[in-house]
């Protein structure tokens, strides 16, 4: 009897034993990309338990499941998780489509490559495209004016000028310590010294390379702030490194047409705080209290500037610019304050920027081309800046070893009149040494009349000659014609792009493109792989 019951159990546990291996399944497949490139090091999770497979150098995997009802998870960095019910499915192969990744999980670092930002000993700061161009301006720097935390940006004077980029504040008395620029792996000098005289004291800035680059065509740009981290440029790089990286067509499958504007309205907010109760002069004179000047009334004097003279908005009359009336007889005026003379003299500005892309992806060949507008309207009168830029990136895989990247970059860009810098020919100081007694309307008629084209309308000295005749003095200029005939206009074109040839040594390395060295791959991303990788990149400029 006990014979019989042992081997009841004995037959109870193998049955159950035998019912446990047939319910499990095992279950194998390939991963690949929305693009069919193959993603080795992929990990798959059977869901809710702590078995788990890693995807080989060619994508496939096996695993093994507790039953048909399981479910497997599958996740790879920079690629969004896919949960897949096995279903009593013995194969199942897994397409998996990339996903944005947050800005303090992986950012770009030196020569192109992707990494951690918990894994990197020193500070990298990365701005998305998208946050370059939610408004539009004439020069990209200025799209990241305090986006990132430890950099200064400031324009050298009005739109279109040069920019300054300092990174952890200035290290070098004898230099601009602006960082080196890297696009796509090209290598760019972002120099203040963009200043050009023609003539006496007509200093026009017509902005440094970077005011060039297209934000349109953006993915991201990392700034590299610590010398560990900008170590591999050299002593160029001893400024920081600013690295951007720009749009492939290979961010979208099959074929995609993009056209987006922007128009950015601007006026000045803050003026140049001076003085509005005083008109030119030496003394604050009154009508009792004045120099004789055998006229009946005393005469302001607009070049004179040593202290100041009558009080404004007093019901004082005084001979004052234009001195004579419409019958050409010296006519005495009040002296009346006009306060709003910057805000008068300034117009509102407008930077409109129109983008349109086309981009396709193929088995073999993604594309991204490119065209962009931009047309800035300045605040000075006959101040402007116009652009217009193509772009082409793409890449071909001649074979399953072999892919051949290019991107290539054309700008125009140029201007009627750049308004000249600092003293001299600059409009804005013609409008700061007019006094407020003047109205800067009254100088919109910049030529005198009946010499067109031989003396301005400014406002001068009036001297009073022995035999009662009266003659011009000295004189200040008429901002007005400072803006419209001294034009500094300039026309540049500027080429530059790369071309990289990859090509596959090992038989399962994946192609990583846009590094130019021959180097062994085995910790960019940890497990992903181990490859070695020969890059052929032509730098064009």
């Amino acid at each position: 009897m006990k014979k019989k019951v042992l081997q009841l159990l004995l037959m109870g546990m193998f049955v159950l034993f035998s019912s446990s291996i047939y319910a499990q399944i095992k279950v194998s497949g390939v991963v690949k990309s929305s693009t069919g490139e193959v993603l080795p090091g992929t990990t798959i999770i059977v869901k809710g338990t702590s078995t788990g497979a890693l995807a080989g150098p060619d994508g496939k995997y096996t695993i093994t499941v507790p039953n048909a009802q399981s479910s497997l998870i599958f996740s790879f960095i920079g690629m969004g998780n896919q949960e897949i019910a096995v279903n009593g499915q013995s194969v199942i192969d897994v397409i998996m489509n990339p996903e944005s990744i947050a800005m303090d999980e992986v950012v770009v670092t030196a020569l192109g490559i992707s990494r951690e930002k918990k894994s990197l000993g020193y500070s990298v700061a990365e701005v998305k495209g998208d946050a370059l161009q939610k408004v539009a301006q004439e020069n990209v720097l200025n799209s990241r004016a305090g986006k990132v935390a430890g950099v200064a940006i400031s324009q050298t004077s009005i739109a279109g000028s040069s920019v300054s980029m300092v990174i952890r504040g200035a290290s070098s008395l004898t230099s601009d310590n602006q960082p080196l620029f890297v696009v796509d792996g090209i290598p760019m000098n972002n120099t203040l010294n963009n200043v050009t005289q023609m003539g006496r004291d007509n200093k026009a800035d017509y902005g440094n390379a970077i005011s060039d680059l297209n934000p349109e065509d953006f993915e991201s740009v990392s700034i590299l702030k610590g010398p560990s981290a900008a170590a591999l440029y050299g002593s160029r790089a001893g400024n920081g490194v600013v690295l951007i990286t720009t749009k492939s067509g290979s961010q979208r499958k099959g074929l995609g047409v993009t056209f987006s504007t922007n128009t950015v309205i601007e006026n000045p907010y803050k003026y140049i705080p001076t003085h509005m109760k005083f008109a030119n002069g030496t003394r604050p004179y009154s009508q009792d209290n004045r120099p004789n000047n055998d006229l009946d009334y005393m005469v302001i004097d607009p070049s004179e500037s040593a202290w100041v003279g009558p009080e404004l908005n007093k019901g004082t009359m005084a001979y004052q610019w234009p001195y004579f009336n419409a019958d050409g007889q010296l006519t005495a005026t009040p002296l009346v304050s006009h306060p709003n003379n910057y805000k008068n003299f300034f117009e509102t500005g407008y930077t409109t920027t129109n983008s349109l892309s086309i981009s396709n992806v193929t088995e073999k060949v993604d594309y991204r081309l490119s065209y962009t507008n931009m047309l800035n309207k300045g605040v000075i009168p006959n101040s402007d800046l116009n652009k217009n830029s193509i772009s082409l990136t793409s890449s071909f895989k001649l074979n399953e070893k072999m892919k051949v990247s290019t991107s290539i970059n054309y700008t125009n860009s140029g201007a009627t009149n750049r308004p000249a810098g600092n003293r001299g020919a600059n409009p804005m100081q013609a409008l700061y040494e007019t006094n407020p007694h003047i109205d800067v309307l009254k100088l919109r008629n910049y030529w005198e009349p009946g010499k067109e084209g031989i003396q301005q309308n400014g406002p001068y000295a009036l001297e009073v000659n022995g035999d009662g005749t009266y003659s011009r003095g000295d004189a200040i200029n008429n901002p007005y014609f400072l803006a419209y005939e001294v034009n500094n206009g300039f026309n540049r074109d500027r080429f530059y792009g790369n071309a990289v040839f990859d090509y596959q040594i090992t038989k399962n390395s994946p192609l990583w493109p846009g590094i130019p060295t021959i180097s062994l791959l085995n910790s960019v991303i940890p497990r992903l792989h181990q490859a070695i990788q020969m890059n052929l990149m032509v730098f064009m400029a």
